[in-house]
């Protein structure tokens, strides 16, 4: 269990604030060392993994003294939930996902290639709110995802993510800030009113970013996946799951959730290919996604269309799934 901000916080940012400013300081030291690290192996991994991380950190900094500039402006945070400082938010958890996303296409030289329906571009250009239902492998693609949606299409996103993630302090400050669902999975019930408040308060151009797999796919997840739906007794969902063999079968409890808090927003599935299928830093380093194509596709559903019994719902998910599962065997 994740502590309490209160008691969270001094540790992590200072912990980490340690960590990153010693870290960005010696940054021509680590680069030359990685670089060497390269040249003699002959493998790009370590002035690649340094080149991330050094930037990483120096973007992490930046939004940590941002939170500390907007929380003392705000009068000690009195004033930052007013509608003022929560743009200056959104503000600068745009420049952090462009940022981020910008570096990991510029050090792993990845090509993109986007293939949205007219019907996805034109409700994400729209001010009304959607939910963004999409695959999850690689590593980096949630911020990727995100910088898509704010930067291109100037969505207010608000992201479903693990509370794991509040123990890296710039995103713990942005995620509690603003309108994000940050889950303690072990409380379903919990993470399920998180959700499906923070679709409820999807304004004008908002967006709600949920990846209803639950963790990045790997063949060693889904292999897990599917001995647990076999144990369980649940053969029709493992036979089902069995038929993928690109993606996890998705947890409906969150997306449910989602439509539940804002059955007016359309819904858009999101999926990609390219970024490979490492979830674990041991993964990531044998196999970086250098060079690669990333290969996008959206598809929209308007909310009149998405059904209202749960039921129904949680099948039309699955054959979603199935759909964007067939789209990435066509790609490879």
């Amino acid at each position: 269990m994740i502590p309490h901000r209160l008691a969270r916080r001094p540790l992590t940012i200072t912990a980490w604030s340690v960590v990153a400013v010693t870290c960005v300081a010696l940054s021509p030291v680590w680069l030359l060392l990685a670089w060497l690290a390269s040249r003699l192996s002959g493998r790009p991994q370590p002035l690649v993994f340094a080149r991330l991380l050094v930037g990483y950190l120096t973007d992490g900094l930046v939004v940590l003294a941002g939170c500390g500039l907007l929380w003392v402006m705000s009068g000690g945070g009195r004033l930052i939930d007013t509608p003022r400082f929560q743009l200056a938010h959104w503000q600068l958890l745009r420049w952090f996902a462009r940022k981020l996303a910008t570096g990991v296409r510029s050090v792993l030289q990845i090509n993109e290639q986007r293939d949205e329906s007219t019907e996805a571009e034109r409700v994400l250009q729209s001010d009304g709110p959607v939910l963004v239902f999409s695959r999850h492998a690689g590593p980096g693609d949630t911020f990727l995802i995100l910088d898509r949606l704010m930067s291109r299409f100037n969505r207010r996103t608000s992201v479903v993510l693990k509370d794991t993630w509040a123990l890296e302090p710039s995103v713990d400050l942005l995620a509690h800030r603003l309108p994000h669902a940050m889950l303690d999975t072990s409380d379903r019930e919990e993470s399920e009113r998180q959700i499906e408040w923070v679709a409820s308060e999807l304004g004008a151009r908002g967006a709600l970013l949920l990846f209803p797999e639950g963790g990045n796919f790997t063949p060693e997840r889904r292999r897990k996946v599917l001995d647990s739906l076999r144990r369980k007794g649940r053969r029709r969902a493992a036979a089902r799951a069995q038929e993928m063999t690109n993606v996890l079968p998705p947890r409906p409890t969150g997306a449910l959730a989602a439509i539940r808090g804002n059955p007016e927003a359309d819904v858009v599935f999101a999926s990609h290919t390219g970024l490979g299928l490492a979830a674990y830093p041991g993964e990531l380093w044998r196999d970086m996604p250098i060079g690669r194509t990333l290969r996008t596709r959206m598809w929209h559903v308007p909310s009149t269309e998405v059904p209202t019994d749960s039921d129904e719902q949680v099948a039309w998910l699955n054959r979603w799934w199935r759909r964007i599962d067939d789209w990435i065997v066509a790609q490879q």
